[in-house]
């Protein structure tokens, strides 16, 4: 077929699993799922020329399509104004605005297309452009490999009603630790558009450089943006090792300009964040003034929080208003963002400009010092028509009083804000990192640590259980974060983002009612086709088994097996020696009554993928036993309940795997009460190690065992164990020897190292510990 008389035509993806009749209706892989669609009977194909039909108010939406169809095929689709003419020569596609069911919103939009062409209605601007998403998604992905014939293309009848579940649906981008070229941020901005992503967040200033030219202070991209060296690696403990390279760059206004241009014309807002009190270094090694100290100050060249941060005296709020005054003219954004996290309070308790600001406000503490800092600066901003969004750290000493809290160290954040009555955005380092492992570090490339895969990404719920629907309303929506830290090449953050960013989107678009898991997984393989084709880096899914159990009545356990890569063959053993073709194939969900060690693994056409999966069960004395607990652990980690303890599962070396509870800077008392006398030869406690992630082995334990005559103390240092590789994740299990002695209650104390130490990059920051089965 000639491709001069035929420009383009339309196709849908693939076939409905359930479809095996030729006249069946097809399914489509639009990502995020729409919330109404209909599919008929039958097939159109199209053979004539296509051509867009729009108002002029929709020019910009109906330029942008037309330049995706130039930039993947050979020639330009024609726009039209106003009411098309000889619509017999031409297959039109129609953008209507002001004409769509008041029902779809300010975002919404209607698509259906039939024999009288594609038809996109929206009420407004936004919603055409997401209608248009889902339309080029219907697009095989030949379409977009330009290396290719364009194919020939067909698509069923089809209607669609949509609209988004959240208003905010964000993705963020740091680029203070490692930055990114023009070219590339503008990929990620069109990255976001197919997902229907409508907030950019990006984080344009750190200790580790000051990305964003202004005017008014040169020094802090002649010396801010540029550190002399990178740390290699984690860095587990000093001596520290470096590349000893200098690195540095930063984006000019002009440049910053035309990216908010692009990204505004795909309807995304690009929120800036400059960091305040804390994460400042790199400005303070350019303005030392600015300082609690003299110094002197350099551009981190390790990763963590530091001590230095903004002084609270009159100097450093005329800078930081003039610095945002040139951030208000180059973003166009309601919302500036202005960090407020991990800011170390010990320069200020030793600052004399900050303790006579204390005095002078009347406040109570550095803490209520924060709040004064962020609030005044709130003030300012507010008078220039911008609002603040904060990390969850602006809540400590009272928050702002129209600020947005982002929530990010877990969802008691965004909950205590919703309480209050502010607007939250939820970001949770659980769901929402997309800098954490996605499969089996072994296979992965190095990132900060922790695992969080595209399935919980995708089972992800904004809104949590404790608000009632009127505080749920203060919920915005979600935003994955991309902390560059370990991300130094533009490859690398798509491998990271991709496919967890398709995954998000669902979750922020999609009703609860019309998400599905295993549709999703279908899904995305026909993108990671378009993947292929527009020559984007991803990662294809993790291999690895996830092992769930589930209690029965009786004391036993159910024991099923899935995978995120769809018809997976999983081979396993009960007994802990390693699978293969040979050994047992899961085919459904068994029961399991003494204790197992499970081992599972992929198989694929014969050959074992990825590593090993391991779940283990243990039936002891102490299960099912529910013990009082002292302080309660958060409820990041498998929600906080402490039955967890002696629930007969073992952790995994993935924290979050839902076996691990988490304490953060406090000592643990775990009381266990018999109900009948028990005799026991052994305790066995389990403690989780991870530096890069702030977690550490207790520094001692303490265990009372009352028997029926008498008491026994026992105690034991931790500390002073054989040092374990400080930059891997580790599980200590330590085996107590007990009196022989009917045993009527345990009482264990786990000592905390309560602070990160010196050499950490969290130093004087809150240390976690984790403790698993007793």
């Amino acid at each position: 077929m000639n491709k001069n008389l035929l420009i383009v035509i339309l196709s849908l993806s693939f076939l409905w699993l359930a479809c095996e009749k030729p006249q069946q209706p097809m399914s489509v892989s639009i990502i995020p799922q729409p919330n109404k669609v209909l599919i008929s009977p039958g097939e159109i194909i199209v053979e004539k020329p296509l051509r867009i039909v729009c108002a002029k108010e929709s020019q910009n939406n109906a330029t942008y399509l037309s330049d995706v169809f130039a930039k993947h095929t050979d020639v330009a689709v024609p726009i039209e104004f106003g009411e098309a003419q000889n619509k017999g020569q031409f297959f039109d596609i129609y953008l209507s605005l002001g004409s769509a069911d008041e029902a779809v919103g300010a975002e919404g939009y209607q698509l259906a297309i039939g024999e009288d062409g594609i038809h996109i209605q929206a009420l407004h601007s936004p919603g055409i452009f997401y209608g248009i998403q889902s339309l080029l998604q219907m697009l095989p992905a030949g379409f977009f490999d330009i290396n290719t014939p364009t194919p020939t293309l067909s698509f069923p009848v089809i209607s669609i009603h949509d609209s988004p579940r959240f208003t905010y649906r964000g993705m963020h981008l740091d680029v203070g630790r490692h930055m990114f070229s023009v070219s590339f941020i503008k990929k990620y901005i069109d990255m976001l558009a197919i997902y229907k992503y409508n907030n950019f967040h990006w984080h344009l200033t750190e200790d580790q450089g000051w990305r964003i030219e202004i005017k008014k202070y040169p020094l802090l991209t002649e010396v801010g943006s540029v550190r002399e060296q990178t740390l290699i690696g984690h860095g587990g403990r000093p001596p520290f090792t470096y590349d000893g390279q200098s690195y540095g760059g930063f984006y000019t206004q002009e440049e910053i300009k035309e990216i908010v241009q692009y990204a505004t014309e795909r309807h995304i807002n690009v929120i800036p964040e400059i960091e305040l009190p804390g994460h400042s270094l790199a400005a303070l090694a350019a303005y030392p003034e600015l300082a609690c100290t003299e110094g002197p100050f350099e551009v981190a060249t390790r990763w963590g929080v530091f001590e230095d941060i903004y002084c609270s005296k009159d100097e450093v709020f005329v800078f930081l208003e003039n610095v945002l005054a040139e951030v208000i003219e180059l973003f166009p954004s309601k919302y500036i963002h202005i960090g407020g996290d991990e800011a170390p309070k010990k320069r200020w308790e030793h600052c004399p400009d900050c303790q006579k600001r204390i005095k002078e406000e009347g406040l109570k503490d550095e803490h209520e010092l924060q709040s004064y800092f962020i609030q005044r600066i709130e003030k300012y901003l507010n008078s220039k028509g911008r609002q603040i969004i904060g990390w969850d750290e602006i809540l400590e000493g009272g928050l702002a009083p129209n600020a947005t809290v982002m929530s990010w160290r877990g969802e008691e954040g965004g909950i205590a804000a919703a309480k209050q009555g502010h607007d939250a955005i939820m970001t949770p380092g659980s769901h929402c990192y997309f800098d954490h492992y996605q499969a089996n570090p072994e296979t992965e490339p190095l990132a900060i640590g922790g695992y969080t895969s595209l399935k919980k990404v995708y089972n992800y719920r904004p809104i949590p259980r404790e608000l009632n629907p009127e505080e749920a309303k203060h919920i915005l929506g979600a935003q994955g974060n991309v902390w560059t830290e370990y991300m130094k090449t533009s490859d690398h953050v798509q491998y990271m983002v991709l496919p967890r960013m398709a995954a998000l989107a669902e979750v922020n678009w999609t009703h609860r009612e019309n998400k599905n898991w295993k549709h999703f997984q279908n899904k995305i393989q026909q993108h990671f086709l378009r993947y292929n084709a527009l020559g984007y880096n991803y990662s294809k899914g993790s291999y690895k088994v996830a092992i769930k159990t589930e209690p029965t009545e009786n004391g036993t356990y159910w024991i099923s097996m899935e995978t995120e890569i769809p018809n997976a063959s999983i081979a396993y053993t009960l007994d802990g020696e390693h699978p293969g073709l040979a050994t047992s194939i899961y085919d459904g969900k068994f029961e399991v009554n003494q204790s197992v060690a499970i081992k599972a693994i992929v198989l694929e056409n014969g050959v074992t993928m990825g590593l090993l999966s391991g779940q283990s069960i243990t039936f002891h004395k102490a299960k099912g036993m529910v013990p009082a607990v002292k302080p309660m652990p958060s409820k990041s980690f498998a929600g906080g309940d402490v039955s967890v303890f002696t629930d007969g599962l073992l952790g995994s070396d993935n924290f979050r795997d839902g076996n691990w509870l988490g304490f953060s800077g406090e000592d643990v008392e775990i009381n266990i009460e018999f109900e009948v006398p028990v005799q026991a030869k052994h305790a066995q406690l389990r403690f989780f190690q991870s530096h890069p992630q702030w977690v550490f082995l207790p520094l001692k334990w303490h265990m009372e065992v009352v028997g029926e005559s008498d008491t026994t103390q026992l105690e034991g240092a931790l500390a002073d164990l054989p040092e374990i590789q400080i930059n891997e994740s580790s599980i200590l299990e330590k085996i107590i020897d007990l009196p022989e002695a009917s045993i009527k209650s345990l009482k264990i104390t786990i000592t905390s190292p309560k602070k990160c130490p010196d050499w950490h990059r969290g130093a004087g920051q809150d240390a976690w510990i984790f403790i698993d089965e007793i």
